[in-house]
């Protein structure tokens, strides 16, 4: 989980090593690491941006030439 850190603190993301995350910092650590920080209020969840999808390009009918038959 991508999470911001608000204070800087220590973690492990593995339980063997340990990590300082420093205040400011935008990181992605495990989701329970994540879920710690941020119960603590020590990070909070950095959120994706929603791309939408728009579809298929309008088609441009003004310069369109007729084919003749």
């Amino acid at each position: 989980m991508k999470i911001k850190m608000l204070k800087t603190r220590q973690g492990s993301p593995d339980g063997i090593i340990v990590n300082t995350y420093n205040s400011g910092e935008t990181v992605d650590v495990p989701d329970e690491l994540a879920h710690v920080f941020i119960r603590q209020r020590w990070a909070h969840k950095l959120t994706d941006p929603v791309v939408k999808d728009a579809g298929k390009a309008p088609e441009n009918k003004k310069n369109r030439k007729k084919l003749k038959t």
